[in-house]
C-alpha cells in the first residue's frame, strides 16, 4: 500500500511504531498502519479533540500493546487488529467482510468483536456491559479493549468538561469491573489489566473532584442566561 503522506513528514510516534513493526517483520500490520494512516488523518476529517490526526489514538493503542509485551509481541493478528479496530466503526465502505479479505479472518474476527452496533445506545449501562461481556469473550479483543481505553482517558484533557464526567462515571461504574473481570479471566496476563486501573484511577479521581465545582459553575451560568432573558 502506497503512503499519501511522506514517510518524513509523519509524526515521531508513527515512525517509531512503523519500525518496532519492521523489526518484528509484521507486514500485515504495516499494511494496516498505512491504510488507517490513508483514511483516518485529519485532511479527511478525521480528528482528536486537539485537532490531530484520528489515526495517532491507533498508533497509541498499538504502542500500548507493543510496550506492555502482550503475548510477547509474538502475535501479528492481535497488533494488525489493533490498529484496525475504529475503522469499520467510523469510516463508510469498510466491513467485517473487507477487513477478512485485505488481512485476514482472525484479524476480522477481533476487529467486529470490538465494533459497535450503529443501532444500538452505548450511553446505556446495559449496552455497554452487554458490548464488553461479548468483548471478554476474546481475550485479543479484550487487550485492545483495555488499550483504547487507556488511551481515551489519557488524552481527555482535551475533551469537553461534560465529556469528561461522562467518561469518568462510565469508566469507574463499568470498565474498572471490566478490568477486574479481565484479570480473572486471563490470569497470565493480570499485570496489564491491573495497571489499566492504576494509569487511570489518577485522572478518575481528579476529574470527580472537579465535577461538583464544574456543574456548580454551569447552573449559575444557566440562571444568569435565564435573568438576562
Amino acid at each position: 500500500m502506497t503512503l499519501y503522506v511522506p514517510f518524513e513528514e509523519l509524526s515521531d510516534r508513527t515512525k517509531h511504531l512503523f519500525k518496532e513493526l519492521r523489526m518484528l517483520g509484521y507486514q500485515n500490520a504495516i499494511k494496516a498502519l498505512e491504510l488507517v494512516i490513508n483514511e483516518m488523518c485529519a485532511e479527511k476529517g478525521y480528528k482528536r479533540y486537539n485537532g490531530a490526526h484520528y489515526y495517532y489514538h491507533l498508533v497509541d493503542v498499538t504502542q500500548i500493546l507493543i510496550n506492555m509485551r502482550i503475548k510477547d509481541n509474538e502475535d501479528e493478528n492481535l497488533l494488525t487488529a489493533s490498529i484496525l479496530h475504529d475503522i469499520v466503526e467510523d469510516v463508510p465502505g469498510y466491513t467485517i467482510e473487507k477487513i477478512s479479505k485485505m488481512f485476514n479472518l482472525r484479524v476480522a474476527q477481533i476487529v467486529k468483536k470490538v465494533t459497535k452496533e450503529k443501532n444500538v445506545d452505548y450511553t446505556k449501562p446495559e449496552n455497554l456491559i452487554a458490548y464488553l461481556n461479548i468483548i471478554l469473550e476474546d481475550e485479543d479483543a479484550t487487550f485492545i479493549k483495555t488499550a483504547d481505553r487507556m488511551n481515551n482517558f489519557a488524552t481527555l484533557r482535551y475533551a469537553p468538561f461534560e465529556k469528561k464526567i461522562r467518561q469518568a462515571e462510565e469508566t469507574a461504574a463499568i470498565f474498572i469491573p471490566f478490568f477486574k473481570k479481565a484479570r480473572s479471566i486471563y490470569y497470565t496476563h493480570s499485570a496489564f489489566f491491573f495497571s489499566a486501573k492504576t494509569n487511570i484511577e489518577p485522572l478518575l479521581w481528579e476529574i470527580q473532584a472537579h465535577a461538583d465545582t464544574y456543574l456548580e459553575k454551569e447552573t449559575l451560568l444557566q440562571l444568569m442566561n435565564e435573568e438576562n432573558k
